[in-house]
């Protein structure tokens, strides 16, 4: 399949996502009509620089990890478009698809179950390598030696297997078979998760090591709102497929404009017991991304909720600074309120 070349002035940017969509059939229909779907990402729209991070954040089942493996291709794309350096990689598929590969990578949150049992931690980091011809065959073994001491791992481990090791030498390992293969992009869903408090702070210090030296731009999916914070230079909120609010971290942080964004930054806690928390409570569940409600998304559970909320999705705005949200409390494009019809659009 021939690559589409992005638009003139997208040089500035690595990653651009515009309204990225990927939707899982429900059942089995012979009718177009008749067919449902689970809107796991729903419309999703963002740009990453290079060398920069973005942190996405959004409770269990908003559709963090389906947007990243969508934007690296492990899933095929239902609607929208991902140029990636330039090139439209969205609807590549066989041998074109495989010459980008090596270019965006990522790293799991389970570094255990994401390692083969069977192949010593060199073959590991090496195999793809060696498939995408990286470097020559007499510099394999030094360079991924190298690759290893990089990332914090001794060169004796190199014939060792991945039980042998701890949880935080684990994920190095799956940090050193993600920069084997020199990406421009690396996406780490939630990398970070199934570690002690100790080594999270030297993983995360890795990361930014190795951002600095390679300019590696970093897609950093979490729920940790502190490590976000510390680690990205924007943030994007999402729920429920869609996303909410997206800005710069500063700008986020400081003034959250979504009432979701609001609710889940007063549930970070403060290490202060003088500090009185002012803790916002979401009533009732997030609703099923099979059957989502008419309107905002959020409405169900919003304590500020509106009667338009109800009938009509509001538009993702951007309000200044590249702080965008969707929320009717601000205002909205006219046209948008007008011609929006209750009934939306059909999958």
């Amino acid at each position: 399949m021939t690559e589409q070349t992005a638009a003139p002035g997208s040089e500035e940017y690595l990653l651009q996502v515009k309204e990225l969509k990927k939707y899982f059939p429900i059942g089995k229909s012979f009718s177009p009509k008749n067919r449902r779907y689970l809107k796991a990402v729903d419309g999703i729209s963002f740009n990453l620089k290079r060398g920069k991070t973005v942190g996405i954040v959004g409770e269990s089942g908003c559709g963090k990890t389906t947007m990243g493996r969508t934007v690296l291709r492990l899933y095929d794309v239902t609607g929208g478009s991902i140029i990636f350096d330039g090139k439209d990689i969205s609807k590549l598929k066989g041998a074109a698809l495989r010459r980008e590969r090596p270019n965006f990578q990522m790293i799991f949150q389970d570094p255990y179950s994401s390692l083969s049992p069977r192949l010593p931690v060199g073959e590991i980091i090496g195999e793809a390598v060696r498939v995408h011809k990286i470097v020559p065959k007499s510099e394999y073994k030094d360079y991924i030696i190298d690759v290893m001491e990089k990332c914090g791992l001794q060169s004796h481990y190199f014939k060792r297997y991945p039980h042998e090791f701890s949880g935080g030498q684990r994920q190095r390992i799956c940090i050193a078979k993600a920069l084997a293969l020199r990406p421009k992009l690396v996406i780490c869903d939630e990398p970070v998760s199934a570690l002690d408090v100790s080594i999270q702070a030297q993983v995360i210090n890795l990361f930014k090591e190795l951002q600095e030296r390679d300019n590696l731009a970093y897609i950093f999916i979490s729920h940790d709102l502190s490590v976000v914070e510390h680690i990205s230079d924007e943030v994007g909120v999402m729920y429920l497929g869609n996303m909410v609010e997206f800005g710069k971290k500063d700008d986020l942080f400081d003034n959250p404009m979504h009432p979701y964004t609001q609710a889940l930054f007063s549930a970070v806690p403060v290490p202060d017991p003088d500090v009185k928390m002012n803790r916002i409570i979401l009533e009732g569940d997030i609703p099923s991304p099979a059957n989502p409600p008419k309107g905002c998304k959020f409405h169900t559970r919003c304590r500020e909720c509106m009667d338009i909320c109800k009938e009509v999705e509001p538009a993702f705005v951007d309000y200044g600074n590249g702080h965008s949200v969707a929320c009717h409390k601000y205002p909205q494009p006219e046209h948008r309120i007008e011609t929006e019809t209750p009934e939306g659009t059909e999958a």
